[in-house]
């Protein structure tokens, strides 16, 4: 019998149709525009249906399937994909991230991100009792540094960030003792300062520079900090209305369906419809991370909290940036963005998700 999208959580189910029920309608607001008018919302349908399609497979497959060769398998395929993009992908807002499928665009760092949780929970599981050793500690390091190498290389920062997040936390949970926590710490610090010296792009420098000084350049650097924050707090507490966001349909907020669709909702929803969204947000996670200390597997219990970790670090630094609290990194909203790679590879985790909740031992 196949799983029911209700019948393992409905606080997961219900939050996650009220985030992508907002998203939908400020994608379709601002598709208005477009040539052909409501070309992105109907892209963005599409992409919803294949994403859902992918979740009830992997939700009815036995998460057991997982086993070292196959994470192994899919985590090479991802570096391959990753290193391909490099040398064959399209380049975009400075970044040659994606390849390109006909009207479709395909980020495979998304597809990284999934496969590295699986990877980093699936060793962790099976070495916790000795995951303080360095060498254990040096191969999980190893893993996420190939990805983050070729992630920088692009160059993705945000991206690499959130692999950085993904580890740290993972290994964070898994039982490392304090003094290599404070060695990770100062490592962290001074890898921060050898990239600020030799592996920063110039616009990625003016982007931390204007998030720190935002006043010296309002018009380049910052103008899409300005913009934002111009367009969140226009909504006052009910919004404009859909469609009547001047922000964004008047064009001064750039990346209105990605990157600031934050602001582009609380433009047109207001202040209540932010509420709305956040404490969605909040229902989502609060049940992804109360499974990861339900089951009773180390790999599911590992899983379900690098996935949470994800969803949080990706939702927190993208409102931040919305808010003019992080500098501007390009990392989507989950589930609300415009955009299939994301959708899909976040539906694939909860999928895998829902599978350990229904295959638990």
């Amino acid at each position: 019998m196949g799983l029911n999208f209700f019948s393992v959580d409905y606080s997961i189910s219900f939050s996650l149709i009220i985030i992508l029920g907002i998203s939908l309608c400020i994608i379709g607001s601002l598709s208005s525009q477009d040539n052909p008018p409501f070309v992105s919302f109907y892209k963005q349908l599409i992409l919803l249906v294949i994403s859902g399609i992918v979740f009830l497979f992997f939700s009815n497959i036995d998460w057991r399937i997982y086993n070292n060769r196959t994470i192994l398998v899919l985590y090479f395929i991802s570096l391959f994909l990753l290193l391909a993009v490099l040398l064959v992908g399209q380049k975009t807002r400075g970044a040659t991230a994606w390849f390109r499928i006909g009207p479709f665009s395909f980020q495979p760092l998304e597809i990284m991100k999934i496969v590295l949780i699986l990877l980093l929970a699936k060793y962790l599981a099976s070495r916790h009792l000795e995951i303080w050793q360095f060498f254990h500690l040096f191969a999980t390091f190893l893993y996420t540094f190939l990805p983050v190498s070729l992630l920088v290389a692009q160059p993705d920062l945000g991206g690499a960030t959130i692999l950085v997040l993904i580890w740290f936390a993972m290994i964070l949970v898994s039982g490392i003792r304090a003094k290599q926590i404070l060695f990770l710490l100062i490592s962290g610090g001074l890898i921060i300062c050898l990239a600020w010296l030799f592996l920063l792009q110039p616009y990625q420098r003016n982007r931390i520079i204007s998030f720190l000084k935002p006043e010296t350049d309002p018009l380049g650097a910052g103008y899409n900090r300005e913009q934002a924050l111009i367009a969140i707090g226009s909504g006052g507490f009910w919004g404009k209305g859909l469609g009547w966001g001047t922000q964004t349909h008047l064009r001064f907020l750039p990346l209105s369906k990605t990157d600031f669709i934050f602001a582009a909702t609380a433009e047109e929803l207001g202040l209540a419809g932010s509420l709305l969204l956040l404490i969605s947000y909040m229902i989502l996670f609060s049940r992804i991370f109360s499974w990861s200390s339900i089951l009773s597997n180390n790999f599911a219990k590992l899983f379900a909290f690098g996935l949470g970790v994800k969803l949080v670090t990706e939702t927190a630094i993208n409102i931040g940036m919305n808010l003019g609290i992080f500098p501007i990194v390009g990392i989507a909203l989950p589930f609300m963005s415009l955009g299939g790679s994301h959708l899909l590879a976040d539906f694939w985790g909860l999928g895998i998700l829902y599978s350990m909740i229904k295959y638990r031992v």
